[in-house]
């Protein structure tokens, strides 16, 4: 289940809604309608709350029946301040705690199975960055849109899309139309305020048209005539709001500088005998052997404290 936002008559209304799988491709649908301030659904008590069970029974007319947690969780925004500070801490609790870095092949799927002009979204987002050379080589971070349907991701990106500020606007819609890819000038990665101001809208319009009719990108999700509101929010961006009033050649500078930076671990000391080692710590090979590993820490740290210069040692 997923939040949806919808933008009417300048007025903004919310809708739960779902994923699920439609012959080989997920769509969506709409749960329950919750009007334009889901906070009518809260319930509070002291300092905690929940929510009335009038959602729950719009929820069960659908046939679901929906985890308490979960269903929660997509009310957490509406809280009030107070009750939000002190409940936060709870938030997320348990969750990571069986991460495993991901092999190979678990990368390769993750770019197969996402979209790349999702995966520029993401990564800005993430990262802040104009330059998407290296974009595909952080996949766990696009595991995010695993399993989603088109309206899912949409309003995924429509949430996280809250915390960019005006002035980064034209930056982020200039990354993920991959505009630079037009332009041949070194600084094309740095500095796009720098870049043809009209040669930059040619560009867009035709990146915005080719996206609008990819249809592997629309896919389970149904069109209205004309240009979806999920592409409109971009052209606001780019046309209603200026790159940031910066130091173009300074920032070129940095960047080039940045660029170019390598970082050098120091050289590994020599590795030692094991006789060197028994020698050390003051104990023989064979009972140095036989420690474990609790063992061995706690005389290391013995060992290291009596031989730390500020005691005299080396």
């Amino acid at each position: 289940m997923y939040l949806a936002r919808r933008f009417e008559k300048n007025d903004v209304t919310y809708t739960i809604r779902e994923t699920y799988p439609e012959g080989d491709y997920l769509t969506h649908r709409d749960l329950a309608m919750l009007g334009n301030d889901p906070r009518h659904y809260i319930v509070y008590t002291g300092k905690s709350f929940y929510l009335h069970n009038s959602l729950y029974d719009l929820l069960g007319e659908k046939g679901v029946n929906p985890d308490p947690f979960e269903l929660e969780e997509l009310f957490f925004p509406f809280l009030d301040p107070y009750i939000r500070e002190r409940l936060s801490q709870f938030q997320g609790r348990g969750k990571g705690k069986n991460w495993r870095p991901l092999d190979k092949e678990s990368k390769k799927k993750i770019l197969q199975a996402t979209h790349v002009f999702d995966r520029r979204r993401i990564h800005f987002l993430r990262f802040g960055q104009i330059n998407q050379l290296r974009m595909d080589r952080s996949p766990a971070v696009f595991k995010v849109l695993l399993n989603k349907s088109r309206d899912e991701i949409e309003q995924y990106c429509i949430n996280a899309e809250l915390l960019l500020r005006p002035a980064e606007y034209k930056q982020y819609i200039f990354t993920i139309f991959n505009l630079q890819f037009y332009f041949n000038e070194s600084f094309a990665r740095s500095m796009p305020q720098a870049l043809s101001a009209e040669q930059m809208d040619e560009h867009f319009i035709t990146e915005l048209c080719k996206l609008d009719s990819d249809a592997e990108f629309w896919l389970g999700m149904k069109r209205p005539g004309g240009l979806p509101d999920y592409l409109k929010r971009y052209a606001i961006m780019f046309y209603d709001y200026s790159f940031p009033n910066t130091d173009a050649w300074g920032e070129y500078i940095n960047d080039f500088m940045n660029s170019r930076r390598r970082y050098s671990p120091p050289p590994s000391s020599r590795t030692m005998s094991q006789k060197e080692i028994s020698t050390v710590f003051g104990i023989s090979q064979a009972d140095l052997n036989s420690m474990s590993k609790k063992e061995l820490t706690k005389l290391y740290r013995k060992k290291a404290h009596e031989h730390h210069p500020d005691k005299g040692g080396d």
